[in-house]
């Protein structure tokens, strides 16, 4: 079943990658965002602490602590979305190899097709 074009300009399978990798790209961004408002809190709760007892330095301990978790966090997100982007790069590349294979053989069925004509007006 061929694809149809959209009003965008876009085949039906084209319309649903986008929707899917803006689909990842929300749940990534939620993901982000949850982290972050779990970081905060943390960070607020440790600031909390800070102001009740005088040892600053078990809080600098869970400070380092949350901020190399927020670390290790912004590399696996990194990380998911290049693997992200070289998936999309790879179909990109496989769908103009198709695109120019069919250009291809449209072009010399045509030159065939009028070879055939020159060779039968011809004889």
């Amino acid at each position: 079943m061929p694809d149809k074009i959209q009003p965008t300009g876009l085949s039906a399978s084209e319309e649903l990658l986008a929707r899917t990798f803006d689909h990842w790209r929300e749940e990534f961004r939620s993901i982000l965002e949850s982290h972050r408002r779990e970081i905060q809190d943390r960070l607020e709760k440790i600031e909390r602490e800070i102001e009740k007892k005088s040892d600053k330095e078990n809080v600098e301990v869970l400070v380092r602590s949350i901020y190399s978790d927020l670390h290790r966090h912004a590399e696996e997100i990194d990380r998911l979305h290049a693997r992200v982007g070289s998936k999309m790069g790879t179909e990109t590349m496989w769908k103009i190899v198709g695109l120019m294979l069919t250009i291809g053989s449209t072009v010399g069925g045509l030159i065939g097709f009028l070879i055939h004509l020159l060779l039968r007006t011809k004889s």
